[in-house]
């Protein structure tokens, strides 16, 4: 099967960074793509921050988006031509197993799309992705990839 290779310029990729390690907090943002793919490379246009309120509970950290903002997003795409592709946040410790809340409050959740969970509230950056989980939705579940596959799938430009 072949697979996509995400193309993400340093620019996004640093801006996300910031913005992830912006808060003592769980923070999400969203990448978007055309809708159109070219030669099997995805690549990221844009990142949203969608408006959230961070909360601690007795469930853990969680970030929660209004479906109003949600529906801002979905038309603010539509009007761009794009979709949302890539769902990221953080989480408070090193554990970045994509869990029962990040999985019942998932935004992306098309087949092929992807969640990123990024460790220690951001505080470590992006460059190379230290010590993130990254899952892409498949038919019936999320699938974790492995270390290689980050370095082979995603290209920094």
């Amino acid at each position: 099967m072949t697979r996509l290779i995400w193309e993400i310029s340093k620019n996004i990729l640093n801006e996300t960074a910031k913005i992830l390690a912006s808060k003592r907090s769980e923070v999400f943002v969203l990448w978007t793509a055309p809708l159109e793919l070219a030669n099997n490379v995805c690549k990221i246009s844009r990142y949203i921050i969608p408006e959230q309120d961070s909360h601690n509970g007795l469930e853990g950290d969680y970030v929660h988006i209004e479906g109003t903002e949600l529906s801002r997003i979905v038309f603010d795409n539509h009007s761009k031509n794009e979709r949302s592709v890539i769902q990221i946040h953080t989480h408070p410790s090193k554990n970045v197993e994509m869990s029962l809340l990040d999985r019942e409050w998932e935004v992306v959740k098309h087949t092929g799309s992807l969640s990123i969970i990024v460790p220690s509230y951001g505080k470590y950056g992006l460059n190379n992705f230290p010590g993130v989980n990254v899952y892409e939705k498949e038919e019936n579940d999320w699938r974790l990839w492995t270390h290689d596959e980050i370095n082979k799938r995603f290209k920094i430009t």
